[in-house]
């Protein structure tokens, strides 16, 4: 069809369709593109036949570029992908294409037609989806099901590597009374300071999870159960040392919190069980600070 002048109404139609269409020789290079690929791409139409379609694919989706040209060759009737573009802006754009190649009447090749689609929106929301599947929307931090995960990981890893697998449980101490005076924003920024300062003390292969309302829960591998003794002193000397947060009507409310503990050196330990040993010992440590 490159060589060839297209029919007029076949024309009209190609550069008037809502999605983005290109013609493509068996080089992968555009020879036709339509006005809705250009505004989704930001490019002028001048610009993108100029260039091989590749220059403005992201590097990390060649192959993807390359398997389904491959595909084609192979004789699948239509190839679709999920990839992604660089958009004239310096933006990533998410796109759907969908190529068929097109056979002259004696079956040889002749060129590629292709459908582009603007996925980015959907991608976006199915990233947000699954980040929110396995993350606590208020502070970030892991949640109970990537908890779960990652401290069945660790348990498994005592065998590996020695050491203990250490629960460290952390209560936030009267979190209900600041809600009812402050108000629940309030409670949540308290929430969200706890986490930042947790999260200031734990190493990179920790995790550090939201168990729920006023709990998290730090779980990680050491050489011993001393270490874990000293890294509860640590967080909790930390979340407590800096000062208090101002409350809407400009009283300072100190950050307290109650922080227990459980270790294990057996890979064969159920992790949940930690789990309920490191919650006793919170409550254990909460009744003798007086906390609620």
């Amino acid at each position: 069809m490159g060589a060839h002048t297209p029919d007029p109404l076949v024309a009209a139609a190609f550069d008037q369709a809502p999605v983005g269409l290109a013609l493509l020789d068996l080089t992968g290079r555009w020879f036709r593109i339509n006005p809705a690929l250009c505004r989704m791409l930001g490019w002028d139409a001048e610009e993108l036949l100029a260039q091989d379609p590749p220059q403005i694919v992201h590097d990390d989706d060649r192959p993807i570029e390359e398997q389904a040209a491959a595909r084609l060759a192979a004789g699948e009737p239509a190839v679709t992908v999920e990839q992604r573009y660089r958009h004239r802006e310096g933006h990533v754009l998410w796109v759907r294409r969908t190529a068929t190649l097109v056979r002259d009447d004696a079956g040889i090749p002749e060129y590629v037609v292709a459908v582009y689609e603007d996925i980015d929106h959907r991608r976006s929301q199915d990233a947000r989806l699954a980040y929110l599947a396995l993350h606590d929307a208020l502070t970030g931090l892991a949640n109970r099901a990537l908890l779960d995960d990652r401290l069945s990981q660790a348990v498994a890893a005592c065998e590996r590597e020695g050491g203990v697998v250490a629960v460290l449980f952390c209560d936030v101490d009267g979190l209900k009374a600041v809600n009812d005076r402050h108000g629940h924003p309030f409670g949540d920024e308290l929430l969200v300071t706890v986490a930042r300062r947790l999260g200031d003390q734990v190493r990179g292969g920790d995790t550090l999870a939201r168990f729920g309302g006023d709990e998290f829960v730090v779980v990680c591998n050491l050489r011993s159960p001393d270490d874990a003794d000293s890294m509860c002193r640590r967080l909790s000397a930390a979340v407590e040392a800096a000062p208090g947060l101002l409350a809407p009507d400009g009283t300072e409310v100190p950050v307290r919190v109650s922080i227990g503990y459980a270790v294990s050196h057996d890979s064969r330990t159920d992790p949940r069980s930690l789990l309920v040993r490191a919650d006793e010992s919170m409550y254990a440590a909460k009744r003798r600070r007086g906390a609620s």
